[in-house]
């Protein structure tokens, strides 16, 4: 069975969609082994503000922004009890092809200093590429708040625009599947996507 990948934003934590997101997600999960990666929403926004504030270093702010994507990934969870939580690569290999969609917890990276960078130009849309890299996936797709289709700009435009990170065309080189960004009122173009 085919892998994608699908980053939730934080932009739907509060947002009226995230029910069919969730929903959709499950209904999918039959036809490709789903992935999310929740996004830092507005855990991650606290981080941001406190370091700014308080002017802890950019190591100790990655750590806590990834602890924010878990934090966002236990409110998804407690939303949708069929939602399968699994917090490194092991086992989420062992724990595809089972219909269920899985929730990855970036945990395994507060260890690992080498794989993405400790700085604000790596947030969870590359997080979720890296992911993808890493899983062979057949497809990434982010949900965004900004309205979009799918990427038709050049990367480079998107991250001038604040719509990716600026870490993201770096980790494109090694992802061979297919990436698509979706607002987050779209999640019929999900459905379309199988």
């Amino acid at each position: 069975m085919t892998i994608t990948v699908i980053k939730l934003g934080g932009s739907l934590m509060r947002s009226s969609e995230l029910g069919e997101w969730l929903s959709t997600v499950q209904s999918l999960a039959a036809m490709t082994n789903i992935i999310i990666v929740p996004g830092g929403g507005e855990f991650a926004d606290k981080v941001r503000e406190t370091q700014a504030s308080l002017g802890f270093d950019d190591q100790t702010a990655h750590r806590l922004a990834l602890l924010a994507m878990s934090q966002y990934g236990y409110f998804l969870a407690g939303l949708d009890q069929n939602l399968q939580i699994v917090e490194d690569l092991e086992s989420l290999l062992l724990s595809l092809d089972k219909n269920t969609p899985l929730l990855w917890l970036p945990t395994t990276l507060l260890k690992d200093e080498s794989e993405i960078s400790a700085s604000w130009d790596y947030t969870s849309d590359s997080i979720a590429l890296w992911l993808a890299t890493k899983l062979s996936a057949d497809r990434l797709i982010l949900v965004k708040a900004k309205a979009m289709k799918q990427i038709k700009k050049p990367v480079e435009e998107l991250i001038k625009n604040n719509v990716l990170d600026k870490g993201f065309q770096q980790l494109t080189a090694g992802f061979q599947g297919d990436i698509h960004l979706i607002n987050k009122g779209g999640y019929q173009q999900l459905i379309d996507l199988f």
